[in-house]
């Protein structure tokens, strides 16, 4: 009958959602995906291998290890939040200035407590779109859900994001300068000469030199620029700088403004403190805060880590006195928001040179035998 049709499906959709979610957090479904995309993988549609005995018997087994990381990611969501909450009433009542694990942990309590509302969401309203926002959004899971092996994933994820960021901005510009006409093509072939530029200098510190004249001062309408310090920032450029931190996939304008934004802010308040604690961090906490700066690789030593965020430090430093060389009133400063959009452009572009320097890029741009 009909009813009886209508009851089976509906709880055959209910309970693929829960499978979906608990997966996707898990970080089974990933791997699921990858297997199934493989050419090698054909086998496992073939109903004379698949066992339902033992896909049944395993089910217990994967509902309590997925169990085990919903409370042990909600328990440390509310431990941190619980540390978070002292550490804000110490910097409120004038104590002590907050740590750069401090200013982590800050940052992340809040940001896990949003990511999960938002999985939480989106889950109630159409759980089949959770495993595509996982994908698309890879700093989408929260960060005490993740397993070291899903931490790895997001890192390669990352890594390819900023390639391919940095890749369709520089295509983007030599179309627009190729096709456009008017102001906009003069802007266009403006824009086209600040990428040559950057693109020959080289190194970082040598590179940001080119982005001088897009650091307006933070004196200029202080409050606006506090505000909305990216409101200029054109379309393909603001999708570039959000794919070189992870964030992709469609997108309105304002919510990628307002995240790059928020990113931002964050490491220049966290570059304040950074120096002091570079011999105290982990490698987890150098990788961290290597690829919200657009540097490091998922293979890189701590050594090196620690000497790519060193040399950030310095470039920042660099990159501001750059943007007040070239301002009109010399004794105000650019706004720290566009001095890490600067930073985060140039060590882009080196990340993805060195990253390119072993894969397709390199083949295609190499002399035939």
């Amino acid at each position: 009958p009909a009813p009886c049709e209508r009851a089976i499906s509906s709880c055959t959709h209910m309970l693929a959602g829960t499978w979906i979610t608990l997966l996707s957090l898990s970080g089974v479904g990933a791997a699921a995906s990858r297997r199934a995309a493989s050419p090698s993988s054909l086998a496992f549609l073939d109903l004379d291998e698949f066992d339902p005995v033992a896909a049944v018997k395993g089910i217990p087994g994967a509902v309590r290890d997925n169990l085990r990381i919903f409370r042990a990611g909600t328990g440390a969501m509310w431990r941190n939040r619980k540390a978070a909450s002292v550490v804000r009433k110490r910097v409120k009542q004038g104590g002590a200035a907050a740590s750069y694990s401090e200013l982590l942990l800050l940052r992340k309590s809040g940001d896990d407590a949003q990511k999960l509302l938002q999985a939480g969401v989106v889950y109630l309203a159409v759980p089949e779109l959770l495993p595509a926002m996982l994908y698309f959004f890879p700093r989408s899971l929260p960060s005490t859900f993740e397993t070291d092996q899903r931490r790895a994933r997001r890192y390669e994820t990352i890594g390819r994001l900023r390639s391919k960021a940095v890749l369709q901005l520089l295509t983007t510009l030599e179309e627009d300068a190729a096709t456009k006409k008017g102001k906009k093509g003069a802007r266009a072939a403006a824009r086209l000469e600040t990428a040559k530029e950057l693109l020959r200098a080289g190194p970082p510190p040598r590179a940001v030199g080119a982005l001088a004249p897009y650091l307006p001062s933070a004196d200029d309408d202080a409050k606006q620029l506090q505000r909305s310090p990216l409101k200029r920032l054109e379309g393909a450029a603001l999708k570039a700088g959000c794919g070189a931190i992870g964030l992709s996939g469609p997108l309105p304008g304002f919510v990628r403004r307002s995240a790059l934004r928020k990113h931002l802010q964050h490491v220049a308040a966290e570059d304040d403190v950074l120096a002091a604690a570079l011999g105290r961090m982990s490698r987890d906490e150098l990788l961290e805060a290597c690829f919200d700066r657009g540097l490091g690789a998922p293979g890189a030593s701590a050594a090196r880590l620690r000497r790519e965020l060193s040399h950030w430090l310095s470039l920042v430093r660099t990159t501001a006195a750059a943007g007040i060389a070239d301002a009109a009133e010399p004794k105000r400063d650019p706004d720290p928001a566009r001095v890490r959009l600067a930073a985060l452009s140039a060590c882009a572009v080196s990340s993805t040179r060195a990253e390119a320097g072993a894969g397709l890029p390199k083949l295609l741009y190499a002399k035939s035998r």
